[in-house]
Order: structure tokens, then C-alpha cells, then sequence
């Protein structure tokens, strides 16, 4: 049956190639049996014969991608010339997806027209492989299937590229929360949180690598279809993936630039885990938690309000301890009416405590109370309020001719009991502190028994045992001029000297005297104490003075001619605090021994002898036996700051009393209504909050726990330097993968050892001898090309060969030769750039 007016049929593939818009020659007649069939056909099947229109054929086809769905089904129609729309060429790749879709639009337009097959090969003998023969109906069941409706989609060879790249990424960034995730906790299980770490950085290099390889067989197919190459550079550029020493194939890498790039990614893909690695580290970090403490305690000084001493409480089988010792007024085991306690001096515990601080230069730290408050292996801190009482210092003058003010109270006002006379350069004193004007006789009675009772019979003198006034701190210090402070502290070249004696002329320029006055006031504390390791430190974060812990002025040289030997007098009389009030009169008594223990601690002088000299200064104080305030490698010179550094010793005095637990006024931090004692039944800091009693919780003070620790590190910015680069590259290798799979024809290829097979079929081959003739390929294997032969440029394309090559051919009436794509010599083979679809090389082309 002759073709239909208009359509054309590829005579010659090789024709085509080169021009494919050519006309070319017409179908050939029909055979004996009516059916249109090649020339070449040696056995055409009889009219209405069933084998033929059952059978399929496994062969090569187009550019020579083999798959098992590379087939040809001929439909049993009894005029093979004219194929109905729905038994038509059945290929199960892209380029038979042209052909059906473009008989399908024919059809929708009403134009159909029919398909000659006449140069399509259909015997055993042409295709080179045997035929299998299958069901008819089975074939048209699995068309079906492929076509419907209820099958959304179809999995695609080309989206592993795609998903490849998305799962590496995915692992980059499960990598980077994972990581987030640990930075900043404790160093645990480091073994096992590496190897995650580990596992999700060799997913993400799998992924990436992954995606690149198979763009980089996309690439290479591109490749041998536009050049020729030698022999030994396709064996590199197919094996570079696998065969580190292929990458280096200098002509390989000049031939095939994007393929080698590719191939070097995957080599270096490694050093993506290596790298990353390194972005989780395990480093020292101070870490700190807000928790509560066991074993906080703070002071309560009411309780001296109430400390009954005849009968003191007892705590865990201690006796509580006051801060003051106690005379009294009451006969023995009588209860004389209108009798009363009066105060003598702080108590033996006290001063005990108070000196111990004073000579260590820091308030006394209770003894393990780190591991008690802290727990085992942390160290901790916490704020504690409390009123006590803190000196408030005013500077009254200094220089040598500055004039001295008087100190205004809230009482009144009193001057000071010395000038800038008897401090340096006019006097002979650095170091001047008088503090016992007006303090509390300890004799209060001249004639007194046992337990400080006035051997007088009633009434007694009314102001017997009143606090009438607290000391006044006076102190002047001298400091050196700025200049000699300065080389003092420096010890610098040419810079002047201290003078040694008043003849040096420098002397009444070199020495700046100060004064300043400190009153005993009732104040609110807040301090915050923190235990590191086995050392306490105490930092007075803020004092707010409330009130004079007496009001009233003392008034020296006034005798007060009151009956008692303490002939002390201050004004307002009115403001005196009595034993009777009892509350008031202890606490004050308490105020009282905690100033009279600094007091008594830098009371004195320091000074020059008769000759005047400094190298060898006097000293009469016990502030010599601490170095807080005394500048021992500057001559005994005050520190320029000793204001400060006389209210920081007596705070450290105060808080002293904290390491002494036995002392009535320390309590819980947590209840400060309650004495705490020694307390050998504390709760354990080392113990979970739940695991603790009701009453125990109850002691819980609020805390902050920190502690050097092992912890992790995360390094966010270096991971994703490594990744961000990875993946930028992986992505540039699947754009470039794409491309290729664009020129390709949408097929997507690999480097399968079917796929080489059905690609390397042509005849021309075998001219060459593949073998090496001292191995005569009886080794069955190894390396046995000889060099010449690698040395041969070849390429992938359009081939001629002779008959029985199995590849898909287009007759050439001409010739007799057939036109079919493999690799070849260069001279034998024609690249094209594109592959051509069965609609091109069937009869509806142009």
C-alpha cells in the first residue's frame, strides 16, 4: 500500500543526520504478502500469521541506551503499513513518548495519518537477538496501566539527581540543629554525641556526592558526543569517579574540563565530614544554674533583744551565744523589786571571732559551709539583707593649711579632737586614731560584788549602766604628695624621693594630711557572699543608713557627776538608752560590742621618734598587727584609702559572726524567725530538692550554682562555611547534570555495564586488536589494551556499520548499508548534538 500524499520516509539515517529536512526517496513496494517490510528482511511472516503479531524484541536503540523496555511491539494487524492509534510502535522510553504523542494530537485534530514501519527492522536476524515471544493482551494491559488516570505519576531516573541533592542538604541542616542543640550542655556521652554528629555529616556528603555523580554520567555522555577522545582518556573519564589516578589524565581533564570538575567534587567530598568535625568542640565553661542552697543563713539582731542568758536557748544540744556579756543588779536567789542587767563588754566568743577576722583580713568563713550551701563539685552564691550596724565616714579636711570642720550630728555638733597639727609635715604622726571619746565605762560602780552588783543598797544611781553616747571614729592619716605617690608605685628613674627628715627641703611639700570623722549607725545590709572552691569572699553590695545607733553628742571635758564612775556626758540626756527598756538597751548593746571590737582594733598612733625619721617609724596601735590598713612596704603610710578600708574591716567583723553559727543572732536565710545553730541535721546540698523533707525544703534559699565543667561548643559559623560551599558546588553539579540531560534527549544515562555494552556495539570495532599480543587476552581480564590503540581518538554518535550489529537502523536504498548510533573511530563516527527522537527517523517527519 503506497504511502499518503504529503509523508515522507527516512531513507538513510546518515542522510538525515546531515540534513534532516531533505526529501528523501520513496517507501518501498510492498512485499508478496502486502505488508510493508525492509529490504533486509529475509524472513517476512506470512498475511495473518500470530507469532509476528506477538512477539517483542529486546534490543538497542537510538543513541544506544540499553534498558529491558527497549522493545519494539508490532501489532497484529493485517496491514503493517497503516497502524491504528491504538496499536501503534510501542517503545517504553522518552523518545517513544514523542511518537505516541504525536499520533495522539493527529488524531484529537482529525489529520491521523498512517506510520510506515517499512525501514524498521523486524527479524531476529537484523536486531542480532532472539525474539521473545509475548502475549498480546498481556502488552496491552501493562499500555493500560502506564495510561491510567488512576496512576497520578510515573517515578522518573532523573529525579534521584534532585532528591540526592535535597537529602544532602537536609542532612546539613539536621547536622547544624543537632549540634545547636548540645551547644552549652554538659559534656556527656561525647563518644556517642559525635558519632550522630558523625553520621549526619556522612548523609549529608553521601547526598551531595551522590547528586554530582550522577550529573557527572550525564556529563561524560555529553561529552563523548561532542569529541573525540583517545582511548586512555575514556578510560579515564569513565572510571575518574572511581579511579583516583584517572583524575589525573592530564588529557582527560583538557577534554573534559566539567566532567573532571565533577569528578574532583567527589574526591573532596570527604574532607566535608573531616571539616565538620571539627565544628563541635568540648571546651571549660563556667556553668551556672539559679537553684536553692541548704545552709544559708543570715543575722536577725532582735534576738539579742530577747537572749535571756540565765536560761539561753540550746540548739542540737549547743547553747546559743550572745554578742554581749552581762552584769546585774539582783541579789542571789532573791527578786529584789526594780532589779536589772546591765552591760559589761563583748563576750570572750565574740572577740575570739572578731580577732580571728581581723588578723586573716576577711570576715571568717563558717567551716564547710561551701560543700554545705554548694553540694559537692559546685560552687555558689546569694544575696542576704539584713540590719546591722556600719560606720558612715565624713571627711572633715585635709591638706596643711586646711581648714578642720566640726562633724554635725543629727544631735548637735562636736569638733575634733585634734588638728592638722600632729600629723606630718608639722607633727610627727602619719597615723592618728582616737576612738574612745565618750565610750562605755566597763566600771560602771567603783564598789561592786559578785556578778557586777553595786554593794549600795537601792536606789541606784539613775543613769547606772545607760548608753549615753557612741564613740566617734577620729582619724587623721597622712599620704604622700602626688608626685612621690606616683614614684612610689612606679619606682621609676628620676623621679624624687621621700625625704627621709624635716631638713630636706621637700619635706613640707611631700606630705598631705587628712581628717576624718565615722558614727555608728543602725543599717540595712545587702550583701552577697560566694563560695568558690574552698574560699568564701563577702561584697557589701549596698549599706543605707537608717539612724544614729545612739542619738546624742558627746561632750568631752564635762564631768557628769552622776553617782556612777562613768563620767561620760552627751546631749540630749533625753536620747540616753536605759536598762530598763530593755529590748532597745540590748540591741544597742549588741551595735555597741560589734563597734567597740573595731574600735579597739585601730585605736593608736603611728608616728617618727624624737630624731624625726622616717626609716625607723613607732608605732602604737594594734592596727600594726593587720595589714589593712597600714601600708607595711610604704613605711607604715596609711593607704590613701583607708576611709573605705575602715567600713569594709568592720563589715568583715560583722559578717564574721555568720562563721560562728552558735551565736544567737545567726538565722535561716530562708525563715528569718528562726536561729539556725549549728544544726547537724541540715538538709544535704547534694541532695535533690524532692528527696528532701517538708521542714527541710523550708530551709531552701534561693541560689545561683556555677562550677567549671566540660561542656559543648558549637561553631555554627565553620559548619556552614563548609556546607554553604558544598552545597553551592553540588548544586552548580546537577545545573550542569540538567543540561546535559537537556542535550541528552531527557534520557536519563549511566555507566552500567549494559549500558556500555549496548553503546559499544558497532562494527567497526572490530578491526582493532584489543588484546596485547604478549597477553593474547588469555588473562581474562586486567589491563591488556595495547598503548597504540589507547593512543586512537574515538567518539560516540552516528556509526555506519555492516549488518548485524542490533542497532537501531534506517535502510539506505543506495548503499546498503546501515546507519546506526555506538562508538567509533574517529573518520567513522558523526557527532550530533542532540539526539533525534523515533519521530524523526519514522515517516512523520518534515
Amino acid at each position: 500500500m503506497p504511502n499518503t500524499p504529503g509523508q515522507e520516509e527516512v531513507h538513510s539515517f546518515r542522510d538525515w543526520a546531515s540534513n534532516p529536512h531533505t526529501p528523501t526517496r520513496g517507501s518501498p513496494m510492498p512485499n508478496e504478502t502486502g505488508n510493508h517490510f525492509s529490504q533486509y528482511h529475509e524472513h517476512p511472516p506470512d498475511s495473518g500469521q500470530i507469532a509476528y503479531g506477538n512477539t517483542q524484541y529486546h534490543a538497542g536503540y537510538g543513541d544506544g541506551l540499553a534498558t529491558p523496555y527497549s522493545i519494539y511491539d508490532i501489532s497484529p494487524h493485517p496491514d503493517a503499513s497503516v497502524v491504528p492509534p491504538d496499536s501503534i510502535y510501542q517503545r517504553h522510553d522518552d523518545e517513544t513518548k514523542l511518537l505516541q504523542e504525536n499520533q495522539w494530537q493527529q488524531q484529537g485534530k482529525g489529520t491521523s495519518k498512517p506510520v510506515n514501519f517499512s525501514t524498521v527492522p523486524l527479524t531476529s536476524q537484523s536486531l542480532g537477538s532472539p525474539p521473545v515471544i509475548r502475549s498480546s493482551t498481556a502488552r496491552r494491559s501493562r499500555q493500560r496501566l502506564s495510561s491510567c488516570a488512576c496512576w497520578p505519576w510515573r517515578w522518573r531516573k532523573s529525579w534521584n539527581m534532585y532528591l540526592c541533592l535535597l537529602f544532602g542538604a537536609a542532612c546539613a541542616a539536621s547536622h547544624h540543629f543537632y549540634y545547636w542543640s548540645l551547644d552549652g550542655r554538659p559534656a556527656t556521652d561525647q563518644i556517642k554525641m559525635m558519632r550522630y554528629g558523625t553520621m549526619l555529616a556522612f548523609g549529608a556528603k553521601a547526598g551531595l556526592s551522590a547528586a554530582v555523580i550522577v550529573a557527572f554520567k550525564q556529563r561524560v555522555w555529553t561529552t563523548v558526543r561532542k569529541r573525540f577522545m583517545t582511548v586512555g582518556a575514556l578510560d579515564a573519564l569513565f572510571s575518574a569517579t572511581e579511579d583516583l589516578q584517572a583524575v589525573t589524565s592530564w588529557e582527560m581533564v583538557q577534554s573534559a574540563k566539567v566532567a573532571a570538575l565533577l569528578a574532583a567534587y567527589v574526591w573532596l567530598a570527604p574532607l566535608v565530614v573531616v571539616l565538620t568535625s571539627n565544628t563541635l568542640l568540648v571546651v571549660p565553661r563556667k556553668m551556672t544554674i539559679l537553684t536553692s542552697c541548704p545552709e544559708v543563713r543570715t543575722l536577725n539582731l532582735t534576738f539579742e533583744e530577747t537572749y535571756e542568758w540565765r536560761q539561753p536557748p540550746k540548739i542540737d544540744r549547743l547553747f546559743e551565744i550572745p554578742l554581749s556579756l552581762w552584769n546585774t543588779t539582783k541579789e542571789a536567789e532573791k527578786d529584789t523589786p526594780g532589779w536589772f542587767d546591765y552591760y559589761t563588754a563583748p563576750s570572750p566568743s565574740f572577740q575570739n571571732t572578731a580577732t580571728i577576722g581581723s588578723f586573716l583580713e576577711e570576715a571568717v568563713m563558717r567551716r564547710n559551709a561551701p560543700i554545705e550551701t554548694c553540694g559537692t563539685g559546685w560552687n555558689c552564691s546569694f544575696e542576704i539583707q539584713f540590719i546591722a550596724p556600719a560606720y558612715k565616714c565624713t571627711e572633715l579636711g585635709n591638706g596643711v593649711d586646711s581648714n578642720v570642720n566640726n562633724l554635725t550630728q543629727e544631735s548637735g555638733s562636736i569638733a575634733p579632737p585634734f588638728n592638722m597639727d600632729v600629723l606630718l609635715p608639722r607633727g610627727k604622726f602619719t597615723y592618728y586614731a582616737f576612738t574612745s571619746g565618750g565610750k562605755y565605762s566597763t566600771t560602771q560602780m567603783k564598789e561592786v560584788g559578785i556578778g557586777g552588783r553595786p554593794t549600795m543598797n537601792p536606789p541606784f544611781p539613775k543613769h547606772l549602766g545607760v548608753f549615753r553616747t557612741e564613740p566617734i571614729i577620729w582619724l587623721g592619716y597622712v599620704t604622700l604628695a602626688d608626685a612621690l605617690s606616683k614614684a612610689n608605685d612606679t619606682r621609676g628613674a628620676n623621679l624624687p624621693s621621700v625625704p627621709s627628715n624635716p631638713s630636706d627641703p621637700a619635706w613640707n611639700t611631700s606630705f598631705v594630711p587628712h581628717i576624718f570623722a565615722c558614727e555608728n549607725y543602725e543599717s540595712n545590709y545587702t550583701v552577697r557572699i560566694n563560695y568558690t572552691g574552698a574560699a568564701q569572699t563577702t561584697t557589701v553590695t549596698n549599706v543605707t543608713y537608717l539612724r544614729p545607733v545612739i542619738n546624742t553628742t558627746y561632750t568631752p571635758h564635762i564631768d557628769a557627776n552622776d553617782g556612777t564612775a562613768d563620767n561620760v556626758t552627751a546631749t540630749p540626756t533625753d536620747n540616753y538608752i536605759l536598762p530598763t527598756s530593755i529590748p532597745q538597751y540590748r540591741r544597742t548593746a549588741a551595735y555597741h560590742s560589734l563597734g567597740f571590737m573595731l574600735r579597739d582594733q585601730i585605736n593608736g598612733t603611728v608616728g617618727i621618734g624624737d630624731d624625726r625619721d622616717l626609716v625607723n617609724p613607732i608605732a602604737n596601735t594594734k592596727a600594726i598587727q593587720t595589714s589593712r590598713l597600714l601600708d607595711f612596704g610604704n613605711n607604715y603610710f596609711p593607704y590613701p584609702d583607708i576611709q573605705r578600708r575602715i567600713q569594709k574591716f568592720y563589715e568583715d567583723i560583722i559578717l564574721s559572726v555568720l562563721g560562728h553559727p552558735q551565736f544567737a543572732s545567726v538565722v535561716w536565710a530562708a525563715k528569718p524567725g528562726e536561729q539556725s545553730g549549728v544544726t547537724f541535721n541540715a538538709p544535704d546540698a547534694n541532695h535533690q530538692p524532692s528527696l528532701l523533707t517538708d521542714q527541710q525544703r523550708a530551709h531552701l534559699y534561693p541560689c545561683t550554682k556555677f562550677r567549671m565543667a566540660l561542656v559543648y561548643k558549637f561553631n555554627a559559623r565553620l559548619l556552614w562555611i563548609v556546607y554553604s560551599i558544598s552545597i553551592a558546588l553540588a548544586v552548580s553539579g546537577v545545573v550542569v547534570g540538567a543540561l546535559a540531560l537537556r542535550e541528552n534527549g531527557g534520557v536519563v544515562r549511566d555507566t552500567k555495564f549494559s549500558s556500555i555494552v549496548a553503546a559499544t556495539r558497532g562494527s567497526g570495532l572490530g578491526r582493532v586488536r584489543w588484546t596485547d599480543s604478549s597477553d593474547g587476552g588469555a588473562s581474562g581480564g586486567g589491563d591488556t589494551v595495547p598503548e597504540e590503540v589507547k593512543g586512537w581518538k574515538m567518539g560516540y554518535g552516528v556509526v555506519d556499520a555492516g549488518a548485524g550489529d542490533g542497532r537501531l537502523e534506517v535502510g539506505d536504498g543506495a548503499g546498503g548499508g546501515r546507519t546506526v548510533f555506538g562508538f567509533g573511530f574517529e573518520g567513522d563516527v558523526r557527532q550530533l548534538r542532540r539526539t533525534p527522537s523515533l519521530v524523526q527517523l519514522t515517516a512523520l517527519g518534515k
